[in-house]
């Protein structure tokens, strides 16, 4: 199973899966990869796999209350292309998991932990809702990773 961080952690709460790996880091098996991939999204590609389970953990505007905690599929939610193909990650996750699929690379168990971000302008640190959020996270990837063990 592989954990991997997608965010940029000099923007607020776009940081929220650095926050989670270091929370993770020592908490897991040896077996379970922890990838803290920061804002290349393209990245990703390379490191899914269809036959290893992954979560991957973003900041993610859903119209929730800061430090809302989402896990679901890509196919589950109502993700679309963006026009001009950008995010804060330059290609953004929809855009990595279309080339994942077209590649044949999209892991066969694939979950996004979305959590709904207070701030991400520049700066460092999570709002508090935010760093609220993070040991639900924990506890959800902990729990994952006993599921597939």
């Amino acid at each position: 199973m592989k954990v991997i961080a997608v965010g940029n952690a000099f923007c607020g709460d776009d940081g929220v899966g650095a926050a989670v790996l270091a929370e993770l880091a020592g908490m897991l098996p040896a077996t379970v990869g922890l990838v803290d991939l920061g804002t290349d999204a393209l990245a990703l590609v390379d490191e899914l796999d269809p036959g290893t389970p992954c979560l991957v953990i973003d900041a993610a505007r859903m119209g929730r209350e800061p430090g809302a905690v989402v896990v679901f599929r890509p196919e589950d939610a109502k993700l679309r292309i963006r026009s001009d193909g950008l995010s804060l990650h330059g290609l953004g996750l929809v855009e990595a998991f279309a080339l994942a699929e077209r590649l044949g690379r999209m892991p066969r168990d694939l979950k996004v932990i979305g959590v709904e971000p207070a701030q991400v302008g520049l700066g460092t640190g999570l709002s508090d809702a935010v760093a609220a959020a993070v040991p639900r996270v924990v506890d959800l990837i902990k729990a994952e990773v006993l599921r597939h063990e």
